[in-house]
């Protein structure tokens, strides 16, 4: 198999072992479940203290590779400011039939290829896909929870921000060490874990809202304007939808509109039935309407590319 067809199975399997398909829903679920096992652990297990700087960079890398993949699928200005990350990146026919094909995007292959190692690549990448310096911005990024909800004065997230990008060079230090070396003899003493631990999930933290804020500046904080914003964008998504279905029905005879308008009644039953089905992880809480409405939009808008894709082939044909 060509390193080509390689990349492309590895984008695939990493969509697949997602739970969300987010840089933003994904890493609360994973910061939560690794505090609570860096909390609980016996102190005394020096090997396993060890590990959980593997385990915190995984979780950079993880977040900072999929928020990539979003800035530059975004569009404008991050898709040209992707440039300078993709520079090394090497494509060859498969590559962009793949990507005209949609099976991988863009953002995909710049947030799967570029190297984040070391906090400077990070930054670096960063730098360049906002236009911005990244780390400059992480010491005056503040939380909109805390101001717009809790009424509080908008303040740094990061309280010692040279201490904290300190510790989480130390981290990618502290990993390099215990994948790529035996080190028997190089301690990792709880406390110094800890300070990593305390710094990398900080870092994570301002680096996810100064995302958020970039892909969707002043988003709804509460979870009822969330459901109501999930609600206005799923009507637009469907009003899209509309639109695609009934300018294809002009272009077709009277037995294929029969044909598709049975087509899309047994769509519309799929649909609905897939969104319940996958609202049913919060059922009965408040967050099944952002949930509900959330998958909806996401099959709708899939549903509007195949249509939108069936007329680009009948001009094509003609």
């Amino acid at each position: 198999m060509s390193r080509t067809h390689d990349t492309i199975a590895e984008i695939a399997q990493v969509r697949e072992r997602r739970r969300f398909g987010s840089a933003i829903a994904e890493l609360p679920h994973r910061l939560f479940v690794l505090e609570s096992a860096f909390k609980s652990h016996d102190k005394g297990n020096e090997e396993l203290t060890r590990y959980f700087p593997v385990a915190l960079v995984a979780c950079m890398e993880g977040y900072f590779r999929l928020a990539i993949k979003e800035l530059v699928d975004a569009g404008e200005p991050y898709l040209s400011n992707a440039e300078r990350p993709a520079s090394a990146l090497k494509l060859d026919f498969t590559l962009l039939r793949a990507v005209h094909g949609k099976t991988v995007t863009i953002g995909d292959l710049v947030g799967h290829g570029v190297p984040l190692s070391r906090l400077e690549h990070i930054d670096s990448t960063m730098s360049s896909l906002l236009g911005r310096p990244f780390i400059a911005g992480l010491r005056t990024v503040h939380d909109r929870w805390s101001v717009e909800v809790r009424g509080e004065s908008p303040t740094p997230m990061l309280v010692k921000p040279d201490n904290v990008f300190s510790q989480v060079a130390r981290t990618f230090e502290l990993r390099h060490i215990i994948c790529h070396e035996l080190a028997s003899a190089h301690e990792v003493g709880y406390e110094e874990v800890a300070d990593c631990f305390e710094g990398s999930v900080a870092f994570l933290k301002a680096a996810d809202e100064l995302v958020s804020e970039t892909l969707h500046p002043n988003a709804p904080l509460t979870q009822t304007d969330m459901n109501i914003a999930a609600g206005q964008s799923l009507n637009q998504a469907r009003a899209a939808l509309n639109e695609a279905f009934n300018n294809l029905k002009i272009r077709l005879d009277e037995k294929e509109i029969v044909a598709i308008g049975a087509a899309q009644d047994r769509w519309e039953e799929y649909c609905n039935a897939w969104a319940e089905f996958d609202a049913m992880q919060v059922e009965g809480g408040t967050m099944w309407p952002l949930v509900r409405a959330g998958a909806e939009e996401a099959m709708v808008r899939k549903r509007t590319e195949e249509l939108l894709s069936y007329r680009r082939m009948e001009d094509s044909a003609q």
